[in-house]
């Protein structure tokens, strides 16, 4: 069996990257001021794929800190949204003719929004601090 070089690509796909979740992130916000709740849902999950890329094996899932405590990672904790998100489903995410909904799926839709908010919240923060974000950069003092 022949030896695999290892092979490093001519070009960075880094910008690409950073396009393409620009444009997600932008498509959230129709969603979110339409109201299209799934839709919305459907965007932040193609966001963490995105961005789970980056990860280490050891953020990704769970790992051991120095003392042998497991740190849960981020998978772990992007889950927890959808297991929020399971208690307030179906999404029912466009009105049904001249209807007004009843109290209860009100009451579901103004939880999933809040659900949602903050997983594109951890997700914005995973970005920032996976350095495709807003996060800050090192200052460097070569003013001279």
């Amino acid at each position: 069996m022949e030896e695999l070089e290892k092979r490093t690509s001519k070009f960075s796909a880094g910008l690409n990257i950073i396009t393409r979740l620009d444009l997600l992130w932008k498509r959230t916000q129709g969603y979110i001021e339409n109201g299209l709740h799934e839709k919305w849902n459907t965007i932040l999950d193609i966001i963490w794929l995105e961005l789970t890329r980056d990860l280490s094996p050891e953020d990704y899932g769970d790992s051991k800190d120095n003392e042998g405590k497991i740190v849960e990672g981020y998978k772990k904790l992007f889950d927890k949204f959808d297991e929020k998100l399971k208690q307030f489903l179906p999404f029912q995410d466009s009105a049904r003719g001249f209807k007004v909904p009843d109290k209860e799926a009100i009451k579901k839709r103004g939880e999933q929004y809040k659900v949602l908010m903050d997983k594109q919240r951890f997700l914005a923060r995973l970005e920032n601090e996976l350095g495709k974000g807003t996060s800050w950069g090192e200052v460097e003092d070569d003013w001279d």
